[in-house]
């Protein structure tokens, strides 16, 4: 008797391990790109920030569908433009898959060229969605007013490419911020656009995409 109550024992207590087992399994799933929008479950995993054979690391700066672009700035601080076929290219976060609308400008990701054509991305893996790099709004407070900075630029224009519809301006304070126009541009700031030279000194307002980067609302004066 004595021995079979050990055994009851015995078994009772494997029984509860694997339950605890099954439990923390349970909560360390990966979470899905929709559960890290939202800000939950935002498990990280070593497999996450690591580069795969042929992958690099980037900020994704903004998706271009009508062009079928994608604008990335690398780690080593290179802004790229680069296209990509919609039926080709396969985007993926945690195994899952995912389209290219689903991407965020902010997100960090790895991505892979065409091996015979390096401006062309085959694959983007979400690293890191760019809601996990920044701090959730407070809940029991009044949100926090945005930074005080300001959607109005000024200073004096530098590397301007033109088929790409982007320029550097260099502040009054030495900081250079790259200004894109929109598709939807009027067609005066476009002339405008057309007409800056390297030196102009020009005036603008934008919105920012992240703060380096300013999407064109108007010139307020292009020289």
């Amino acid at each position: 008797m004595i021995r079979a109550n050990g055994c009851l024992r015995f078994l009772f207590a494997v029984g509860v391990a694997v339950a605890t087992m099954a439990g923390c399994a349970a909560v360390e799933t990966r979470p899905t790109l929709e559960e890290a929008r939202l800000r939950r479950n935002q498990v990280a995993t070593a497999d996450d920030a690591t580069l795969r054979p042929g992958e690099t690391r980037a900020e994704l700066m903004e998706v271009i569908p009508s062009r079928r672009e994608i604008r990335v700035r690398t780690d080593d601080g290179r802004d790229r433009v680069m296209t990509y076929s919609a039926n080709r290219i396969t985007v993926a976060y945690h195994g899952r898959d995912y389209t290219v609308e689903n991407l965020q400008s902010g997100d960090i990701i790895a991505f892979q060229t065409d091996q015979r054509n390096s401006n062309d991305i085959e694959s983007i893996r979400v690293q890191e969605p760019v809601q996990s790099r920044t701090s959730p709004a407070p809940t029991s407070a009044r949100p926090s007013p945005p930074s005080p900075r300001s959607n109005v630029i000024e200073g004096t224009v530098e590397r301007i490419q033109y088929d790409r519809g982007i320029f550097d301006v260099r502040t009054r304070s030495g900081e250079v911020l790259t200004v894109s126009l929109p598709y939807s541009a009027r067609a005066v700031d476009v002339e405008s656009f057309r007409r800056l030279r390297n030196g102009d000194y020009v005036r603008l307002e934008g919105e920012f995409i992240n703060r380096d980067n300013l999407q064109l609302d108007s010139f307020i004066s292009p020289r």
